[in-house]
């Protein structure tokens, strides 16, 4: 099962696609999109580019699950109504299924189960990594 974890930050999703290799270790793929941008959220055409644009890349890259790191509600820390938007169109992706990892669970198995991170792991593609290893990891 493929998955690509997603951290939805300000008017952008971070993609990270992640496979299980024939040792069942979790192997981090190197798409040519790490990144797709909602440009304006009051627009339904940059709405329906954005929602194209996932379609695209899930196709392209065999996504069978979304995993998105979840956000606040609520309270000083909350996601913006624009990443709402965002998390809705990735849960509308065609074929695939989505799956919320709660960011303390995934400090927790950063933490404990992860040995190593992929070679060349660009800083903001951490947690987007670590939402779909946890995934794959607890199924």
């Amino acid at each position: 099962m493929r998955v690509c974890g997603c951290e939805i930050s300000a008017q952008e999703v971070r993609l990270a696609v992640v496979d299980l290799d024939d040792e069942g270790k979790v192997e981090m793929l190197r798409p040519k999109t790490t990144r797709i941008e909602l440009e304006d959220d009051t627009s339904e055409a940059d709405l329906r580019s954005f929602m194209a644009a996932l379609n695209e890349f899930a196709r392209e890259n065999e996504v069978g699950t979304f995993a998105i790191k979840t956000r606040a509600k609520k309270g000083r820390m909350a996601g913006g109504a624009v990443s709402f938007k965002i998390e809705t169109l990735i849960q509308l992706t065609e074929g695939c299924h989505t799956r919320f990892v709660n960011p303390v669970a995934l400090s927790n198995f950063a933490k404990k189960e992860v040995k190593e991170y992929p070679e060349k792991l660009p800083v903001y593609l951490k947690n987007a990594f670590l939402s779909g290893a946890y995934t794959l990891a607890k199924g």
